[in-house]
């Protein structure tokens, strides 16, 4: 997850991702849009998925927010990823002044797009006063598990920062997947995504989801792919 930060140009990313593939994982990319080009020697490298949210299908909207940047660029690269047989895990960001419209538009997309994984969740600004409620994200949970009964839908890190009980509530609603962030504890520092959150030490947090997983009637597995 480098983000869009071209100083990761391609010789770096392929080379990052050889490594990461000697460990036997599975590799996603979140490296925002780059050509179609690298994202094929990235595969050839051994990635097999991409994060890359679409983030509003309002394409004025999106424009507003991404000055300088193309809707649909974005929106062509997801689906030729798609096609490079990449695992798609696609989806928008809640809180950037959408209509409730925009919204039900927003998981639509994210169906046609043949997400593999459905990403959403609201924004969280570096001042840290969030302007989502969290029932808004689980209703938005809940609606996309209706409209794509055999979805992946996560639980993001960032409604898990609106409150604690957010992980529990979220996989009641209708998501399925979550995001355990395992960083070794001496190069957490380096990366933070969410101003004051704090992470538990990596044993800890895969024993408190494991149990939290069994205390609903649910069983971890892998991304089944």
């Amino acid at each position: 997850q480098s983000g869009e930060d071209y100083w990761y140009d391609e010789a770096k990313l392929i080379e990052i991702v050889k490594r990461i593939r000697k460990l036997n994982v599975l590799v996603f990319l979140s490296i925002g849009v780059r050509s179609k080009n690298l994202y094929e020697k990235l595969y050839r490298a051994g990635a097999r998925g991409v994060l890359l949210r679409f983030e509003s299908s309002d394409k004025e909207l999106f424009e507003k927010q991404r000055q300088g940047t193309s809707f649909d660029e974005r929106v062509q690269l997801i689906k030729d990823l798609k096609n490079m047989n990449y695992i798609i895990a696609t989806g928008f960001l809640v809180g950037i002044g959408e209509k409730m419209e925009t919204i039900v538009d927003n998981i639509l997309l994210t169906k046609e797009l043949g997400a593999d994984v459905y990403s959403f969740g609201p924004v969280i600004p570096f001042t840290g006063e969030v302007n989502v409620e969290k029932d808004l994200i689980l209703k938005i949970i809940a609606v996309s598990r209706f409209i794509d009964k055999k979805s992946k839908i996560l639980v993001t890190s960032a409604l898990e920062t609106l409150d604690a009980s957010a992980r529990k509530e979220g996989l009641m609603a209708g998501a399925n997947s979550l995001m355990l962030n395992v960083t070794p504890k001496r190069y957490k520092n380096l990366y933070h995504l969410y101003p004051g959150r704090k992470d538990e030490e990596i044993v800890r947090a895969i024993d408190d989801t494991v149990n939290l997983l069994y205390s609903i009637g649910r069983a971890p597995t892998d991304l089944g792919i």
